[in-house]
């Protein structure tokens, strides 16, 4: 029997039977209790509350209608399409509460970890335990993950390692449609992104296989970079949602400071090694910020006065946008106050066009005699599109540092601005 889900961007999914003991295994189950943007709803983004786990079923649905479109001209194996799809389904299995903020905590104390390598080795045991699938097909299943799956695939069958881990894949397409419904007002696309997958096809380059995009798609494709940037300037990195990282930040390193530790059956961890024991980080998902405002902890003070300030979104406050970093000020400013009153972070957000250039991405068209298909890359694509009558948005790069204040004192935070509005004038005329 299909697997069946009421999606919210979609409507009703269908998706083939063996999805199902997958999608109910503990580790992917946790993914509900994931925000797919982290604190961004408790920063300014109400309506952002979606989840990986809805983000996972849509990603696996678009993997599934590609493969039906790439079916009409290029025949796909049933234990491909398994493979394509669990790599869909399971790609976010690895990530830790708040989004990518978990990495950057980890990562303080002295680890460079990402998500994707636990995502692998959660992925490998789940497959184990729930499929059919041999040795060789569980590597395929995370080579497609973890973006590594290219050496593993024949020269026929190399396209499939751009559905899921591609600069134009089924991840990408399906949170930018999400986000832009739960997070309305950001983005307004000409026609859904999805739409993209239904005209795609396989092309032969040299010897290999390669996923192509009908060139009538170009404009739609580079929407999505567009697109891509303006969330990172309206919502991922908007200042209310970047004090609201720091906030949740700062919790993490209280609780991590006075010993707290993340327990479940028996087990034990530090906040910063929970990543490190599989059998325990199944467990540990948003809620945690809730543990530890219920703690008897000793030394919690800090973090759940903190806690506090962020469910009543008093949040450290933006006081300056500067153009030019100002690091060594903020480091003496903060060298003459108790505790750290201002903190600087800082933004880099590509240009479309820079973005754009980076894609990976290939289209195909009618050749000059209407015989047959050619292959366009990405760069003579963008000198067609004003030929077929195609308007590309473009913005600019973003460069720059914002100060917050932590005090949730007007007068302090007043008087931290009136501060470093005199110290970047001064710098700039200097």
């Amino acid at each position: 029997m299909e697997f069946t889900v009421s999606d919210t961007v979609y409507g009703p999914v269908s998706l083939p039977a063996y999805i199902r003991p997958v999608a109910e295994v503990a580790e992917f189950k946790r993914l509900n209790h994931l925000k797919q943007l982290g604190v961004a709803r408790d920063a300014r983004f109400s309506g952002a509350q979606h989840t990986r786990y809805q983000h996972s079923i849509g990603a696996c649905y678009l993997a599934n209608r590609l493969l039906d479109a790439l079916s009409l001209t290029h025949p796909v194996g049933e234990t491909d399409r398994k493979c394509v799809l669990l790599a869909a389904l399971l790609h976010d299995v690895g990530h830790g509460p708040f989004s990518h903020m978990w990495e950057k905590f980890v990562e303080v104390y002295g680890e460079y970890w990402k998500h994707e390598e636990s995502s692998v080795r959660i992925v490998d045991g789940i497959l184990r335990r729930s499929t059919d699938l041999s040795e060789q097909e569980i590597s395929l299943v995370c080579g497609l993950i973890g973006g590594d799956a290219f050496g593993m695939l024949s020269p026929d069958r190399r396209f499939l390692s751009q559905i899921v881990s591609g600069d134009v894949d089924v991840d990408r397409c399906d949170y930018l449609q999400r986000d832009s419904q739960h997070v309305p007002d950001i983005i307004s696309p000409s026609r859904p992104f999805r739409t993209i997958f239904d005209r795609a096809r396989v092309m032969q380059l040299g010897s290999e296989s390669i996923l192509a995009y009908d060139l009538r798609d170009y404009p739609l494709i580079y929407e999505m970079a567009c697109a891509r940037q303006t969330f990172h300037i309206r919502c991922y990195q908007d200042p209310k949602v970047l004090a609201a990282e720091h906030m949740m930040l700062d919790i993490l390193h209280e609780a991590e400071r006075v010993g707290y530790q993340f327990s479940r059956n028996g087990v034990s961890e530090r906040l910063s090694n929970v990543h490190k024991n599989l059998d325990l980080f199944k467990y540990l998902d948003d809620s945690i910020v809730d543990e530890i405002a219920c703690s008897q902890l000793p030394g919690l003070e800090k973090a759940k006065e903190l806690i506090n300030r962020l469910r009543n979104r008093k949040l450290y406050q933006d006081i300056l946008l500067s153009p030019v970093d100002l690091s060594d000020e903020v480091e003496e400013f903060n060298r003459t106050h108790d505790e750290p009153l201002v903190r600087q972070t800082s933004r880099h957000i590509r240009s479309t066009k820079q973005w754009f250039e980076k894609f990976n991405v290939n289209f195909y068209a009618c050749n000059g005699t209407g015989n047959g298909m050619v292959i366009v890359p990405a760069a003579s694509a963008g000198e067609i599109a004003p030929v077929i009558g195609a308007t590309l948005p473009a913005s600019s790069e973003v460069k720059d540092y914002i100060l917050f204040c932590t005090s949730d004192d007007v007068e302090v935070q007043r008087a931290s601005k009136h501060h470093f509005t005199n110290v970047l004038n001064a710098k700039l005329e200097s």
